[in-house]
This record gives C-alpha cells, sequence and structure tokens, in this order.
C-alpha cells in the first residue's frame, strides 16, 4: 500500500477527512444541480450557496459530476475554521481547465477593493496559464506570491493543485511536483466569505471544473513530491 496526506491508500477511497479538515466538498450531485453539500468532519457545518456554478455530470475526477463553473462561483460566510494564522495547513483539489485560456479565480477570502485587510489568501489561474496564490500576513504588514510553472491553458485534463503550509514555508504542488517555494510567517483571518470558483468578493469567477476540495488546518498534508490521490477522501 502507498501512503500519502497523512493515511492509507484503501480500496473505496483515500482517508484525509479528519479533525484536521474543515472543508470537504465532493462536488456529487445531478445534472445542473445547484446543492453542494460539505462533508467535513473536523469543523462545522458550512452551507455552500453558488452563483452560476453546478454540479455536472459531463465530467468527474472522482464520483458522478463536479462543479461547473461558467463564470461561477460557490460561497460560505467566514468562519473561524478557515483561520489560518501560524498553524499548518493545506487546500487541495483537482481542477479540469475545460480548454480555457481566459485568467480565473479560484478560491480565497478578499474583499470587493482588494484592501489587505480584507484579504487572507487568494487563488487564481493567471492570464498566462499559470497558478498563482497571494498571501497577507497576520499583522497586515505584508504580501507574498507564489506562482506555479505549469501552463494550464488549452489544457482539459484534471490536475491536481495543493498547497501547503508547514511552518513558516508554502510549497505550491501541481500533479504531486513541487512548483514554487517561500517562507511566510502567518496568514492574517478573513473577514468575508470564502469563495471556491472565485478569488474572493473579486476578480473573475472560474471557467472550468473543479472536483474533491478540500481545506485542512493543523496539517500540512504533502511537504515533498508526492503521487495524486487516487480517490475521494473518506
Amino acid at each position: 500500500m502507498s501512503r500519502f496526506g497523512l493515511g492509507f491508500i484503501g480500496a473505496g477511497g483515500v482517508p484525509g477527512n479528519d479533525s484536521f479538515t474543515k472543508i470537504l466538498l465532493h462536488m456529487d450531485g445531478s445534472n445542473g444541480g445547484t446543492s453542494f453539500p460539505d462533508v467535513n468532519v473536523g469543523g462545522s457545518a458550512h452551507t455552500w450557496t453558488p452563483t452560476n456554478a453546478t454540479t455536472s455530470t459531463a465530467a468527474a475526477k472522482f464520483g458522478p459530476s463536479s462543479m461547473l463553473g461558467v463564470a461561477g462561483y460557490i460561497s460560505t460566510p467566514a468562519h473561524a475554521d478557515f483561520n489560518i494564522g501560524t498553524n499548518d495547513a493545506c487546500f487541495d483539489f483537482w481542477l479540469n481547465n475545460d480548454g480555457s485560456s481566459a485568467g480565473y479565480g479560484i478560491a480565497g477570502q478578499i474583499d470587493s477593493g482588494g484592501t489587505l485587510g480584507g484579504t487572507a489568501c487568494v487563488m487564481q489561474k493567471n492570464a498566462s496559464g499559470f497558478i498563482t496564490v497571494s498571501m497577507v500576513n497576520a499583522a497586515v504588514s505584508a504580501t507574498t506570491t507564489m506562482t506555479g510553472t505549469t501552463n494550464l491553458n488549452g489544457s482539459s485534463s484534471w490536475t491536481h493543485v495543493a498547497w501547503s503550509k508547514a511552518g513558516t514555508t508554502f510549497r505550491l504542488f501541481l500533479s504531486g511536483v513541487q512548483e514554487a517555494t517561500t517562507t511566510f510567517a502567518s496568514i492574517n483571518s478573513g473577514s468575508t466569505p470564502f469563495h471556491i470558483g472565485r478569488a474572493g468578493n473579486l476578480g473573475t469567477p472560474l471557467s472550468g471544473r473543479l472536483d474533491e476540495v478540500r481545506l485542512s488546518i493543523g496539517a500540512p498534508r504533502f511537504i515533498a513530491n508526492f503521487s495524486p490521490p487516487v480517490a475521494q477522501y473518506i
């Protein structure tokens, strides 16, 4: 058996829905569905409200469907579950760019004015096709941005993306390969809704598909190159 993400791979799924898991969205539903159950066992129950986003059975990484965003996203109110601060953390998911060559938001918390005080962490695919992660520290005195090296423009393949924090070391992995790293002390707490499919209250929403979205706080999950998950987290 192989090991990753603090768990062993089993026949029916991959352990990883545990006390560290604060968001877990399998994106399972009917075609055109607007329900996005959060099945995390480590945090509170979060209700996700869609805006131009549905579950689609046309393509999925795992299960019957994925989240399809046609300039669409889902969001839930700010919550202490999402506050990283100085804790270890990981945000990972599967992205299908659906052939797009446009820039769009993927996830995060930021106010509509893009102020430092209103920003925690946001992830986007920029117009050049690369994943970027921008962060503000807890003291609201410094920012940093990480940028991947895989160009996703025009791709319609599923790509596993993982952003992790272990101590003060941040890493960005695509398809299990580390593409960027930086050192940063902490992450500001967000006061605006947490968005998936958009970079918070700012910017262009997703034009593509997302599946198996997980936020973990208290565990970095991935600190070196790894084989991407082979099934849903359980």
